[in-house]
């Protein structure tokens, strides 16, 4: 039994002696002694009842709770070894699951976080230099009146320059859809003009521009379009980006209208989301799959930084292109970065 039932019993059982007993003194249908000694016997009960229903499982858990702080181990607590009768232990134990899962997953997207960024460090060669060079291609194409050239080497700039340069997790989706644009400049400059980019937004829902999204969030999934779903579209290919604001939602759908997948492959990459998993190797399906290795990254990042009820759904049909819908929060506060 808990404490405080513990205590309002014994109050109660202190009014009733004194309501009990107080008239049987009175009206001495007792002989005094008798009544003192029947009142005092209550009492003892009542204190021996209290003792082992609230002062020694509060001792118990006084010793569980000294000696789960002595104790540097998290996951193997001394609390788990607490007496049965140990009160709130297991009110305490979820408390204490809660503030480490949350300490957890706040450490696991920082990691995460630091990670893309040694990834992008240990990929570039001075990216300075890397921007000089550009700069000085683009200088002198457009000396040699090459328009093309200087276009794709501005792109390209532009293109490192977001992706390895700027610093934070969070951007809006105006820097965001501006940097896939750069990177469609050249790709389709690579490919002879083979794709097209359209981005599809209502006027009521151009808010979303200012909208915080993690960083490079739709780029690999545009890359994956085009390598996965467009490489053997020789003209006519595209790629739609339709953005939706809902009351507490932005909603990012990345269309291509490629060979898409069979039901078979659909369902693995999806599982293969769902469980986050960044193994890039799955000999079962062969190389169709590596276009689920960016995936889990971005499902796992958008989980990390927001939550499971966020992240990618895909939407295939062989034959018919396939759909990646990104859901994130509309309303970050930037502080968040």
């Amino acid at each position: 039994m808990e404490p405080l039932k513990s205590l309002k019993l014994f109050v109660f059982f202190q009014i009733m002696c004194f309501s009990v007993f107080t008239p049987l003194f009175s009206f001495r249908a007792l002989p005094p002694l008798a009544t003192l000694a029947l009142a005092l016997f209550a009492q003892a009960a009542i204190l021996v009842y209290l003792h082992f229903t609230a002062i020694r499982p509060l001792g118990r858990f006084e010793a569980a709770l000294k000696n789960s702080l002595l104790d540097d181990r998290l996951g193997d607590s001394l609390l788990a070894a607490a007496p049965d009768d140990a009160v709130y232990l297991r009110e305490i134990c979820r408390l204490v699951e809660r503030s480490v899962a949350y300490h957890i997953q706040k450490s696991s997207a920082e990691m995460f976080d630091r990670q893309a960024e040694l990834s992008a460090l240990q990929s570039q060669i001075n990216p300075h230099f890397l921007y000089n060079t550009l700069e000085s291609i683009r200088r002198q194409a457009l000396i040699d009146d090459n328009i093309e050239i200087a276009k794709m080497a501005e792109a390209l700039a532009s293109f490192f320059r977001y992706s390895i340069s700027r610093k934070g997790s969070l951007v809006t989706l105006r820097d965001e859809l501006a940097n896939i644009k750069n990177y469609m400049t050249i790709q389709r400059y690579r490919f002879n003009n083979r794709f097209l980019l359209e981005i599809h937004m209502d006027e009521e829902d151009e808010s979303a521009y200012d909208c915080l999204v993690p960083k490079l969030i739709v780029q690999p999934v545009v890359e994956n379009a085009i390598y996965h779903g467009l490489e053997d579209v020789l003209e006519d290919g595209k790629i739609i980006i339709d953005v939706v604001v809902t009351q507490h939602n932005l909603i990012l759908t990345v269309s291509d209208n490629g060979k898409g997948m069979d039901g078979a492959t659909l369902k693995a990459l999806s599982q293969r989301i769902r469980q986050q998993g960044l193994n890039a190797k799955d000999e079962t399906l062969g190389e169709e799959i590596h276009m689920g290795i960016a995936l889990p990254n971005i499902q796992k990042r958008i989980q990390l930084l927001f939550g499971k009820h966020y992240g990618l759904q895909i939407y295939s049909t062989l034959g018919q292109g396939t759909d990646v819908e990104i859901t994130v929060p509309a309303n970050v506060e930037r502080n968040m970065d």
